[in-house]
C-alpha cells in the first residue's frame, strides 16, 4: 500500500510514509482514535484552515469557469465551504479562543501542501477539492473522536455536507464524456495527489504520542526511524479505509484510482 509513496519523499520535506513489503506483517486491526488525537485546538485549528483554504481555492477558480452554469455551481460550493469553516470556527471561539490564534499555527503546513497540489487549470483544480477535501473531511470526522459531545456533532453535522461532491462529479463527468484526453489526465492527477494528501494528514498526528513515547525523550537517527515505524503502524487500517473511499469517490468519475 505504501510502496509508491517511497518516491515521495526525495521531492517533498513533509514527514514520509515508509513502505514495507512483509505485508503479513502489517496492522489491520481497527484504529482508536481517541489516544492519539491532538487537542481540541490543535484539532479545531487545523480543520478550520482546511476549510478556509478550501473556500479561498474555489472562490479563485470562479472567473476561470467554463461557462456562467458552472460558475454558479462553483459558486454555490464555494458558499458551503465556507460554511463548514464558519461551523468549526464556531466551536473554537466556544472555546473562548480567537481563530486566529487557534489556525495560526498551521497556515504554513497547509499553505505549503497546496502548492505542491496545485492544479494547473480548472478542472484539475476541481478534481482536486473534490478528491482532497473529501479525504481530509473523512479524517477529521474520524479524528472528532476526542472532541467533546456536542462540538463533535456540530463538527460531523458540518463535515457530511456533500454539495461539493455533487457540484464535482456532475461538471467533471460531463466535462469527460466527450473528451479522452481530459479523462486520462484527471486520472493520473486523481492518483498523484493522493499520495501528497496522505502526507497531510500524518502531519496532524504526533510520531511520539503515536508510538507511545515521551516527547522530551531523546532517539538515534535509527530510534527514530524505528519510531516512526512504530507510529506509521498505528496509522495503517485508517490509511486503507480513507484509499477505499478515495477510491469510491475516482469510481464514481469512471477513473480508475
Amino acid at each position: 500500500m505504501f510502496e509508491w509513496l517511497k518516491k515521495l519523499g526525495k521531492r517533498v520535506s513533509a514527514p514520509t510514509l515508509p513502505a514495507r513489503d512483509d505485508r503479513s506483517a502489517r496492522n489491520t486491526d481497527e484504529v482508536d482514535l481517541l489516544p492519539y488525537a491532538p487537542p481540541a485546538r490543535d484539532y479545531l485549528g487545523q480543520l478550520a484552515y482546511i476549510q478556509l483554504s478550501n473556500f479561498e481555492i474555489l472562490t479563485n477558480e470562479l472567473k476561470y469557469s467554463p461557462n456562467t452554469f458552472y460558475k454558479h455551481e462553483l459558486s454555490e460550493a464555494a458558499n458551503k465551504s465556507y460554511g463548514k469553516y464558519r461551523a468549526v470556527a464556531k466551536q473554537i471561539a466556544a472555546l473562548g479562543i480567537d481563530v486566529t490564534d487557534a489556525t495560526d499555527p498551521f497556515v504554513e503546513r497547509i499553505e505549503t501542501f497546496h502548492s505542491r497540489t496545485r492544479g494547473t487549470d480548472w478542472y484539475e483544480t476541481v478534481i482536486k477539492v473534490y478528491l482532497v477535501g473529501g479525504l481530509l473531511d473523512d479524517f477529521y470526522r474520524r479524528l472528532a473522536v476526542a472532541l467533546e459531545p456536542a462540538s463533535k456533532a456540530a463538527i460531523e453535522k458540518a463535515l457530511d455536507d456533500k454539495t461539493i461532491e455533487k457540484f464535482a462529479v456532475k461538471i467533471l463527468v460531463e466535462a469527460m464524456a466527450d473528451n479522452s484526453a481530459l479523462s486520462s489526465r484527471l486520472a493520473l492527477w486523481g492518483r498523484r495527489i493522493m499520495g501528497d494528501t496522505l502526507l497531510e494528514l500524518r502531519a496532524a498526528f504526533d510520531n511520539r504520542k503515536l508510538a507511545g513515547k515521551k516527547a522530551d525523550e531523546r532517539f538515534s537517527e535509527d530510534e527514530q526511524r524505528q519510531l516512526n515505524l512504530e507510529a506509521y503502524s498505528k496509522l495503517e487500517p485508517l490509511i486503507s479505509e480513507l484509499i477505499g473511499k478515495h477510491t469510491l469517490r475516482m469510481d464514481a468519475l469512471g477513473l480508475t484510482a
